[in-house]
């Protein structure tokens, strides 16, 4: 529960930073998730300077981000030779680049991590996850704002949409207690069982209220 609450505070000095205004710095962010979807970037208050799609080569879209929730994944930009991964490639202020860094749980819990690139000439950053994780599958929903956002993209190829649309939604299970990192050495049965218990009531509390709930976020503008 302290990791989480030290994200949320430090969450919190971020958008006061932004309070402050956007900063002089530019990054080159590249979304191929639910970032895509305008609807999420309105409700992260984050309005990108500029905006055009983008194909990264050599880069395929993995679904092997573990989610909170057991067999559910988000998606995660891997290596991958002679593949390429479409997205959108947006402008963004460099204090609204450090909250994104917050949305996808970067500092202190570790979740995803920067990793940057250059082609074409163009430096990128994008989110690649820490905790790669076989036979995972991305939510209704979360395939829905992933469609939505290359619905538009004009490079697209036919297939590629086709392979996304294809895949096989996966049905939220159990809060992972592991979530917020390795399980711990062995321990005795009634031991397990109350830390277990202790970390995916931490884990309700972060999805459900820490994650979700901020006192300044509300008054950063757009």
């Amino acid at each position: 529960m302290f990791r989480y609450l030290l994200w949320r505070l430090r969450f919190e000095a971020c958008n006061i930073r932004r309070l402050l205004g956007p900063g002089p710095g530019r990054l080159q962010y590249l979304a191929f998730g639910a970032n895509l979807s305008d609807a999420i970037l309105r409700e992260r208050r984050i309005k990108p300077l500029a905006a055009q799609p983008f194909t990264l080569r050599d880069f395929g879209l993995r679904f092997d981000h573990p989610a909170p929730w057991s067999g559910c994944g988000y998606a995660s930009a891997e290596p991958a030779p002679g593949e390429t991964l479409h997205g959108m490639l947006y402008t963004l202020s460099e204090r609204d680049a450090a909250r994104m860094d917050f949305y996808e749980v970067v500092p202190v819990l570790r979740r995803y991590r920067r990793t940057v690139v250059e082609q074409d000439g163009i430096t990128v950053f994008f989110y690649q996850t820490n905790r790669s994780t076989p036979d995972l599958k991305p939510t209704a929903e979360y395939l829905g704002y992933i469609l939505q956002g290359l619905e538009t993209h004009p490079d697209v190829q036919p297939d590629y949409l086709a392979a996304i649309r294809s895949i096989e939604p996966g049905i939220p299970g159990a809060l992972v207690s592991t979530y917020h990192g390795e399980p711990g050495a062995d321990r005795g049965r009634w031991s397990a069982a109350l830390i277990d218990t202790y970390h995916r009531c931490s884990l309700r509390i972060f999805i459900s209220v820490l994650y979700r709930f901020s006192l300044t976020d509300p008054f950063i503008r757009r």
